[in-house]
C-alpha cells in the first residue's frame, strides 16, 4: 500500500486539502495530513504571532514537516497549493526523504516569487491550463499536468428535499464579482460573510458562513447555482462550483471560463453565459421551467460522477507519476 503525505491548509471553504486526502484513502493508499496552518489551538497561535516574519514561520512549518516525513515515510508528498509557504518548507520537506516523489497541485495563480515552490516538485499539477503556460515561461523543464478540482459524492449528493425556485450564489466576493452581480437585474441569494456590506434591492444577502454539510442541503434546495470565476485568483480555470452542485443534480451557471470545454458539454451539461442579457434569458429560462432545469442537473450530473470526482484525481495523479 503506498503511503501518501497531503500537505496543505485545512478548514478553507473550498476544503481541497481535505478533499484530496479522502480522494488518496478512497484509492486505496494509507493517507496522514499534514496542516501547515496548524492542526491544534497552541500551534495556531504560534503560527499566528510568527506570521509577520516569514523566516521564522518557515522553520516552524519546516521542522514539523520533516518530522512527520520521517516518521511517516510517505511513497508520494502532495502539496495543495493556493496558500504559499516559505521556501524552506518545501526544502525541508523535499529533503528528508530524497526518494519520494514530490508533486504540487496549484488552485491559485502565482507570482515569480510564489513560483519557489517548483524548485522541489518532481511534477506539477494545475487546475488552470494558464498556470501551465506560466511555469513554462518560467523556465519549469519537468511533467506538468491539467488536473482540475473535482466533486465529493459524499459531501454532495442528491437528496429529497424539495426545490426553492431560488438561484443562489455562494462564495467570497471579489472586486469583479462584486461588480458583475450589482449588474444583475435578476434575483440572485447571495450567501457568505464578505456580502454583509454589499446592497442591491433585487438580490437576497445572507451574511454568514455556509459549512459544507449546510452547503449540500443549499444546494439541493436550490433550482440552479450561479457561479462567476474569482479574477484575484483564476485565469482560465474552473472552481469547485462548476461541480459540486451537480452532485445534488442542481444545474450550474457558469461564466464564460475557457478551461469549462475540457470538462463539461456546454449548453447541455452546464449553461454558460457571456453578458449580463445572457445570464438574465438563463435565469428566466431556468426558474420558468423545472423540467429545463432538471434535465441539465441530471446530465451534468452524470458527467460528474463519471469523470469529476476527487477519487478519480487521485488515480490520475498516480497513474501519471508512475505509481501506479
Amino acid at each position: 500500500m503506498l503511503n501518501v503525505l497531503v500537505v496543505g491548509k485545512i478548514n478553507c471553504l473550498v476544503a481541497m486539502t481535505e478533499n484530496t486526502v479522502a480522494a488518496f484513502q478512497q484509492a486505496g493508499c494509507n493517507v496522514c495530513c499534514f496542516a501547515t496552518n496548524g492542526n491544534n489551538v497552541a500551534l495556531k497561535l504560534s503560527l499566528k504571532l510568527r506570521r509577520a516574519d516569514p523566516a521564522r514561520v518557515g522553520a516552524l512549518v519546516g521542522e514539523r514537516l520533516s518530522k512527520s516525513v520521517k516518521a511517516f515515510r510517505p511513497d508520494l508528498l502532495v502539496y495543495v497549493l493556493g496558500a504559499w509557504q516559505p521556501e524552506m518548507v518545501y526544502q525541508m520537506g523535499s529533503s528528508v526523504l530524497p526518494q519520494a516523489i514530490s508533486v504540487a497541485w496549484v488552485s491559485d495563480n502565482f507570482t515569480q516569487a510564489q513560483m519557489v515552490f517548483s524548485r522541489y516538485m518532481d511534477s506539477i499539477f494545475c487546475t488552470d491550463t494558464y498556470f501551465i503556460q506560466q511555469l513554462r515561461e518560467h523556465g519549469y523543464t519537468k511533467p506538468i499536468s491539467y488536473l482540475p478540482l473535482a466533486m465529493d459524492p459524499k459531501r454532495f449528493y442528491p437528496s429529497d428535499i424539495v426545490r426553492e425556485n431560488k438561484i443562489v450564489y455562494v462564495a467570497k466576493n471579489s472586486p469583479g464579482r462584486t461588480a458583475f452581480i450589482r449588474n444583475v437585474e435578476r434575483p440572485l441569494h447571495l450567501y457568505g460573510k464578505k456580502w454583509k456590506s454589499f446592497s442591491a434591492s433585487q438580490h437576497r444577502i445572507d451574511p454568514r458562513h455556509v459549512s459544507l454539510g449546510q452547503l449540500s442541503k443549499l444546494y439541493a434546495s436550490s433550482r440552479a447555482v450561479l457561479n462567476l470565476k474569482n479574477e484575484q485568483s483564476v485565469v482560465r480555470g474552473i472552481n469547485q462550483r462548476s461541480f459540486e452542485p451537480y452532485g445534488c443534480k442542481t444545474p450550474v451557471l457558469n461564466d464564460d471560463i475557457e478551461d469549462l470545454k475540457l470538462c463539461f458539454e456546454l449548453g447541455k451539461e452546464i449553461l454558460v453565459y457571456r453578458s449580463v442579457e445572457e445570464l438574465h434569458t438563463l435565469h428566466d429560462k431556468l426558474t420558468s421551467d423545472q423540467n429545463y432545469a432538471r434535465a441539465v442537473g441530471e446530465a451534468g450530473y452524470r458527467r460528474v460522477i463519471a469523470e469529476h470526482t476527487y477519487a478519480a484525481r487521485a488515480t490520475a495523479l498516480l497513474q501519471q507519476t508512475g505509481l501506479v
